[in-house]
């Protein structure tokens, strides 16, 4: 508990930062479940309609009597509580009149940008507004706010990642040498996945296991189907600890699997390789997946076998806020210091198999810290 208060604090620090940066009052996030802002914030989540109103002084929190031991966490400076919407409704309006601010950022975005930042719903934006009205507040977007906040992690949160990722591999390996064995099912190994997660913090999304030709799928559904001999499998999974999200992919191989499919892993762990070389504060972010496709292509292979991007941001979203690694990132998006973020090179043979290999690393001004170092050669399950 104490590093995730450390965490806490390191986050609400930044945010106040930002505030005097850019010469707001504060920052309000509404939320009913449906806003990683709020999660970020507060390191926990309530279901229930929660505001939470961070000044350049204080973190004032306003959520439902019914989560009130959630919400009150060491780093909230005043918890208030409600029950029923018309009790919310009144003490928000008395929040706003008291806290005497009139340059505030809401959790909105322009139209068709920063989704990140665009989380607020048409019904609580328009009561905020309306309740402005009777104040003087101003209400502004927040997605420059929330890209600055989130895109680069807090030393803090760069520690809570290191763990998540050690756990994630160790998990991985116990369950790959004790679990995985000719004969299971997607369906089983999975479960041993959640199980493993939900003792040490929570899955960080839905765990993916695929077998034979289920691997040439990125995003595969978890099925019934049983592991043969033959075949190759991966799995994609990520746990969350202390409020960040790592996320791994491992290939395993068993017995006489493809002939060709030790090549294609070799190319894909040197895609890796190469575009983590070229990876450091101030590099375009769509150059290290130009340069993995270099590499997929010099091997010979087809570089559209390569569906998707190399990687994407990571924190208290697995997919979180940042540039992207990929062609369809901004040609004036570059990557900054302790930015963290996924590197994902793969090959895939539709009605086959896939190999994708997946570690997470932080950015550093001269080139990376590597958190998970996928294998030279594949898991083989005997």
């Amino acid at each position: 508990m104490e590093t995730l208060n450390k965490l806490a604090n390191s986050r609400k620090s930044k945010a106040i930062k930002l505030l005097k940066k850019y010469d707001f009052d504060s920052w309000l996030i509404i939320s009913s479940g449906n806003d990683p802002n709020l999660e970020y914030l507060l390191c926990t989540r309530p279901y229930s309609t929660t505001v939470a109103l961070l000044t350049r002084d204080e973190l004032i929190v306003l959520g439902s009597s019914l989560e009130k031991s959630i919400i009150s966490m060491p780093h909230v400076d005043t918890v208030m509580t409600y029950y029923g919407t018309k009790e919310l409704i009144s003490k928000l309006i008395d929040l706003i009149g008291r806290a005497s601010l009139e340059k505030v950022l809401i959790n909105n975005a322009p139209l068709l940008k920063s989704s990140h930042a665009a989380k607020i719903l048409s019904s609580h934006e328009k009561l905020l507004k309306s309740i402005g009205m009777l104040y003087g507040t101003n209400f502004s977007d927040s997605h420059n706010f929330v890209f600055k906040l989130r895109s680069t992690k807090t030393n803090e949160e760069l520690l809570a990642l290191e763990s998540a990722v050690k756990y994630t591999i160790e998990i991985i390996e116990d369950i790959f040498e004790n679990k995985v064995k000719i004969g299971v099912s997607e369906r089983e190994i999975a479960a041993e996945f959640y199980r493993e997660f939900f003792l040490r913090g929570t899955p960080a999304f839905d765990v993916i296991v695929a077998f034979g030709e289920h691997s040439a799928n990125p995003h595969h559904t978890v099925s019934d189907k049983k592991l043969r001999l033959g075949e190759i499998g991966y799995v994609d999974v990520g746990l969350k600890y202390d409020f960040m999200c790592s996320d791994i992919t491992r290939v395993f191989f068993t017995s006489n699997a493809p002939k060709d499919a030790k090549a294609v892993y070799s190319t894909v762990k040197n895609a890796q390789d190469g575009s983590i070389a070229i990876i450091k504060a101030g590099v375009k972010a769509r150059d290290a997946d130009k340069r993995a496709r270099e590499i997929i292509k010099e091997n010979g292979y087809d570089d559209k076998l390569f569906s998707h991007g190399l990687g994407h941001p990571i924190g208290v979203e697995v997919h979180d806020v940042g540039p992207i690694l990929s062609f369809l990132a901004s040609p004036t998006a570059v990557l900054d210091e302790n930015m963290a973020v996924t590197v994902e090179p793969a090959l895939y043979f539709e009605g086959k198999y896939g190999i994708r290999i997946e570690d997470d690393i932080i950015v550093l001004s001269n080139g990376v810290k590597r958190l998970a170092r996928s294998p030279e050669e594949p898991y083989v399950i005997s």
